[in-house]
């Protein structure tokens, strides 16, 4: 591997990590579980989130972090579904 190689390998890595840095300390558990994948500056969020108010949240925090040059969206929202049961 050429090092400019390494050196962009190395840069997307430490991208990811801020991305889910970022995710994680933010006030929303759901969001902390996600995948991130970064691509010389296209950053990827794969998973499952529990709202669309989540879901929006992914967005606007990535393009929060410094190096995010496009956002990639892969999450899925699966809504908690509750079972009344009758008594």
């Amino acid at each position: 591997m050429q090092s400019s190689e390494m050196l962009r390998e190395q840069s997307d890595r430490d991208l990811e990590r801020r991305v889910a840095n970022y995710l994680a300390t933010r006030h929303v558990p759901g969001l902390r579980h996600l995948e991130v994948e970064a691509d010389n500056g296209v950053v990827t969020l794969r998973g499952r989130v529990r709202s669309f108010y989540e879901k929006q949240l992914c967005q606007a925090f990535c393009r929060r972090v410094a190096g995010v040059v496009l956002y990639v969206d892969a999450v899925d929202v699966s809504h908690a579904r509750t079972v009344a049961l009758a008594s």
